[in-house]
């Protein structure tokens, strides 16, 4: 089998059964497996009413966060179908038969220059108008303690580790770091990274997989004449809607990234968690301010 579209969820049945119905209608994506990763509301009852010849519903042991419930799904489709190629989609994305066509034929076209490609995807788009990042440079020890200092770097125009929108021009642009809401990779590949870090609940974890692509020398891409449509962070919101547990579980995975791969001395990581604890009152406070202004 050449494809298999992996796709998570967690209490957004009604997100999830919308990307399935689009999916199953693209030719080149032969099996979709749906995950739900342990939802405590009724997403398992109604996700299995999509259980057909094109899609596979099967449930997480528990929900372990989007590493590990997408690791689970990539195990069963491993096991079940060995796939060349693995997708991994967000539920709250749109998909067309050009962008999976093109992904594909470009692998191929890679494999065929003996080119080491990590990870691939499309470039994104959002109907809201809002600035979404496709990709972004790999971050440093710097990039983090900016990335706490959110307000502040705001302030001081500190430049980000995203690329510029003009970045994106031509056929395909090369990249350090793919956003997980859509991407494509080598099932071999994935494999021999040692799949997505499950140490991880939410976010980060693309740029651990980048991180480690990589040290061993592939390269990732986004073509840019193949869009998607992602509706920005629909399903994280409706299960977390805290914008202080957000905060948090984003530090707690910069922190996994600087420790574990960075291996960042403890000097280094008190100062991480001194600015957050800062950054984290300097945002909130300001969201408040600005939201009493409205």
């Amino acid at each position: 089998m050449e494809s298999v579209l992996i796709v998570l969820n967690y209490n957004d049945a009604i997100t999830t059964k919308k990307l399935i119905n689009n999916a199953e209608n693209i030719k080149k994506i032969d099996k979709i497996v749906v995950v739900d990763n342990n939802s405590s509301d009724n997403s398992l009852e109604e996700l299995e009413k999509l259980k057909g010849e094109k899609t596979d519903v099967i449930k997480a042991e528990k929900n372990g966060g989007y590493a590990y419930g997408n690791n689970y799904g990539v195990t069963y489709a491993i096991r079940n179908y060995s796939p060349k190629y693995i997708f991994i989609a967000n539920p709250d994305i749109e998909l067309g038969e050009s962008v999976i066509d093109g992904i594909l034929k470009f692998f191929e076209t890679q494999a065929r220059e003996n080119k080491k490609i990590g990870v691939v995807s499309g470039k994104m788009v959002t109907t809201t108008g809002a600035k979404i990042h496709p990709a972004w440079k790999l971050p440093t020890y710097g990039d983090c303690l900016w990335e706490n200092l959110m307000v502040l770097r705001k302030l001081l125009r500190v430049k980000s580790a995203y690329y510029n929108q003009d970045y994106f021009m031509g056929k395909e642009s090369k990249v350090d770091v793919v956003s997980g809401a859509f991407f494509a990779i080598e099932t071999k590949t994935f494999v021999d990274m040692g799949m997505l870090d499950e140490s991880t609940f939410l976010y980060g974890e693309e740029n651990i997989l980048a991180y480690k692509l990589k040290k061993e020398g592939y390269d990732n891409y986004i073509l840019n004449q193949y869009e998607f449509l992602h509706h920005h962070s629909v399903s994280i919101s409706k299960n977390i809607k805290s914008t202080g547990k957000k905060l948090d579980l984003a530090y707690e995975s910069r922190c996994i990234y600087l420790d574990k791969y960075l291996k960042v001395g403890k000097i280094k990581k008190i100062i991480h968690a001194v600015t957050y604890k800062v950054g984290k009152i300097n945002y909130l406070l300001a969201k408040r301010l600005t939201a009493g202004t409205k």
